[in-house]
């Protein structure tokens, strides 16, 4: 009996030893599962996350190229930035009283002025109201400052010739050798005010008081459409040459404005200024020589060009003015000089204001530049109230080196 127990107590002891080994490793065995754990690896996928470099297609952002399509829109090569000289305070002006006053009429325009046999002539344009029909009148000075009116009748109108739309202005005076006397003019097509569309034209005559016979077709006229001149050519100033004639006009297309030149071997037949790099409108057909400054009183439009030949080259007066086509238009003069006609140096500043000419005047409109002996005469027409007179500035040479 006691060996019974014995044996029973043995064989517990086997099986209590047996059963503990088999529980530690059922236990283990879950808690040695962190290697999988340890498949952190694939946490490291922040690779693929490294893919920023399909960010870095900032290349194709780089199709900024197709904005440089802007040159197709072509610009002209001319550069109008150029140096700039001063004019400040160097014009002696005779503001006391007009030089041309409007006389029987509401307005009046210097038109065009020439130095011929050691006298002055101008012929001036004449209306009420605007846009209205224009006469142009005539009158003479030996100073170029004191002006007396030939006849009260005008000496020439363009209302008879079949392209003059509306009205005809005198903007340009020659004399021939012959002693032909040449006068150039554009044409306002439209009754409206400020835009027209208009060509230029020519007459002669044998003497300043005439009789004026206008050519029977344009000389000039504006470029075809989205062309810089396309919407009107205006203010020619036309110059005598060894090598023939050359003109400065007006050339307007929208809401701006810039300065072209034309040549002709007769003053009759006129070829436009046209750089052949410049292949597309606006400038497919010609293209300006003066443009608007990129700073300044100059910076938005330049406009009715006024040319002298000097002993100092060729001289331009210009009006600037922020605006061509909408009203109020405040212009602001300025002037220019050129060694060969096409590429300019500017003034650092406009001549003068109106208030400056007159206390109380509001603006000036139209004007002409003439040359003679030594000394430069700018008229200018100056409104006061309802009314326009003529009014002259003059300054000596030299204009770069004062």
């Amino acid at each position: 009996m006691q060996r019974v127990n014995w044996l029973v107590l043995f064989v517990l002891i086997v099986a209590v030893a047996c059963a503990a080994p088999e529980a530690e490793t059922i236990v283990q065995e879950p808690t040695a599962v962190p290697e999988p754990t340890e498949t952190a690896v694939p946490t490291a996928t922040p690779e693929p996350t490294s893919t920023p470099e399909p960010t870095a297609t900032p290349e194709p952002t780089m199709t900024a190229e197709p904005t440089a399509t802007l040159e197709p829109s072509p610009t002209p090569t001319i550069a109008f930035t150029s140096p700039r000289f001063s004019v400040a305070d160097r014009f002696t002006i005779y503001g006391e009283e007009a030089a041309v006053p409007h006389g029987s009429t509401q307005y009046t325009d210097p038109g065009a002025v020439v130095f011929h046999d050691g006298q002055f002539h101008m012929f001036h344009n004449v209306f009420t109201g605007w846009p209205a029909p224009v006469g142009v009148a005539y009158s003479v000075s030996d100073d170029g400052i004191n002006w007396t009116r030939v006849q009260e009748e005008p000496v020439f109108s363009g209302d008879d010739l079949d392209y003059v739309g509306y009205t005809a202005l005198a903007s340009s005076a020659l004399v021939q050798e012959d002693g032909t006397w040449l006068l150039y003019f554009y044409s306002w097509d439209e009754r409206s005010w400020p835009a027209s569309t208009g060509s230029i034209g020519m007459a002669t005559a044998p003497s300043p008081l005439g009789p004026w016979t206008g050519a029977a077709a344009p000389l000039l006229q504006p470029g075809a459409v989205s062309e810089w001149d396309s919407e009107g050519l205006r203010s020619p100033s036309v110059v005598a040459t060894e090598d023939g004639y050359v003109m400065y006009y007006a050339g307007y297309l929208g809401n701006e404005s810039a300065i072209g030149r034309a040549t002709s071997p007769d003053g009759l037949t006129w070829t436009k200024h046209n750089d052949p790099s410049t292949d597309a409108a606006p400038y497919a057909e010609s293209d300006p020589v003066f443009g608007s400054g990129n700073e300044g009183w100059d910076r938005f439009n330049v406009f009715q060009p006024r040319v002298v030949l000097s002993p100092e080259g060729w001289v331009l007066l210009y009006v600037g003015a922020t605006n061509v086509s909408r009203s109020p238009i405040n212009n602001n003069f300025g002037l220019a000089v050129s060694t060969d006609g096409v590429e300019w140096t500017r003034s650092d500043s406009k001549l003068f204001d109106s208030r400056d000419v007159r206390a109380g005047s509001s603006n000036m409109w139209f004007s002409e530049l003439a040359y003679a002996q030594g000394t430069y005469f700018v008229y200018v027409e100056l409104q006061q109230g309802g009314n326009t007179d003529i009014y002259v500035a003059t300054m000596e040479e030299p204009l770069l080196n004062p």
